[in-house]
């Protein structure tokens, strides 16, 4: 298995996919072992720590997903500690509880982002999402539903903030076809803009494949209460790492597999605290999946064009 670092700075910069690392300026090339071996002596002090409420806002939180992403916060899903929360877009706002020690609404995205660490954007039109990009602070770490609504936040965010795609979702729905084989599911991977993939996952450590029957299971839509979880799942991730364990989500695309560039493009990364995450290489690709993958990537790059005033 092959990483490559990412650096926030660098959304955009070329990478030797050769050899499946990240050219990163500001620091050199590190194994996947070197950087989870140094996890536990350079890991950042968390703000809960140090006595401070991080901050975290939600964007586009009305409807059922809504009211159910602030509910899973409330309840200490983001693992954050104490919370100070900033939300835009509820049908209604809820009263603070649990982890959340503070909540106010946002009439803008600047009243909203302005001072967050932590975002999850969770609807609107691409002028919404370009705003908000704008608005992100200096070392932000946003979570965007919708793989084209990342690359336009990110391309309005510059440099020094992290955005990903939020794909677990998809993860999540071919979690569950695997769920009834046994207690824990592992790599299970959503590609491109969420194509399901179980040819690399395992059930209680026992490869999944032969259980599932086809590397491409048909999925059923994930509730609002199971994609509330797997959104902030997908936000948890990036605060506080995965520990190498496998995710998906949607990142700048940077040919590996075959997924060309300027696009986000969901592959499986391992995360670490405070938003850096690492691409997984060295993933073999059947016919079937490919062709699937190849199907999303022109998708993708069609749902760009269309947004192409915005970028």
């Amino acid at each position: 298995m092959l990483c490559t670092r990412f650096m926030p700075k660098a959304n955009f910069q070329k990478l030797n996919t050769a050899f499946g690392r990240a050219k990163a300026k500001r620091k050199p090339d590190r194994t996947c072992a070197e950087m989870l071996a140094s996890r536990a002596i350079f890991r950042p002090v968390a703000a809960s720590v140090r006595g401070l409420a991080t901050k975290v806002a939600v964007g586009g939180a009305g409807g059922a997903l809504g009211s159910a992403v602030l509910a899973k916060i409330a309840g200490g899903g983001l693992g954050l500690g104490d919370i100070e929360l900033k939300v835009m877009g509820a049908d209604r706002l809820p009263a603070a509880s649990g982890d959340v020690k503070s909540i106010s609404g946002a009439t803008n995205v600047s009243g909203l982002l302005g001072d967050a660490k932590y975002a999850i954007l969770l609807s609107g039109e691409p002028a919404q999402f370009q705003a908000a990009g704008k608005a992100l602070a200096p070392g932000a770490v946003a979570g965007v539903m919708g793989n084209t609504n990342a690359l336009i936040v990110a391309t309005a965010a510059g440099e020094d903030k992290v955005v990903t795609g939020i794909t677990k979702v998809a993860q999540a729905e071919g979690e569950a076809v695997l769920a009834s084989q046994g207690s824990s599911v592992s790599n299970v991977i959503a590609w491109g803009h969420g194509v399901v993939d179980v040819s690399h996952a395992t059930v209680d450590g026992k490869w999944a494949l032969p259980l599932a029957g086809t590397a491409l299971p048909p999925t059923t839509p994930a509730s609002p209460e199971a994609a509330a979880d797997a959104i902030v799942a997908h936000m948890k991730a990036l605060a506080s790492g995965t520990d190498g364990a496998w995710t998906s989500m949607a990142v700048p695309a940077v040919g590996d597999f075959g997924t060309g560039s300027g696009i986000f493009y969901s592959v499986p990364v391992i995360c670490e605290e405070g938003g850096d995450f690492m691409r997984v290489g060295g993933v073999s690709l059947s016919p079937e999946v490919a062709a699937a993958m190849e199907k999303a990537r022109v998708a993708l790059v069609a749902e760009k064009q269309a947004v192409q005033q915005y970028l």
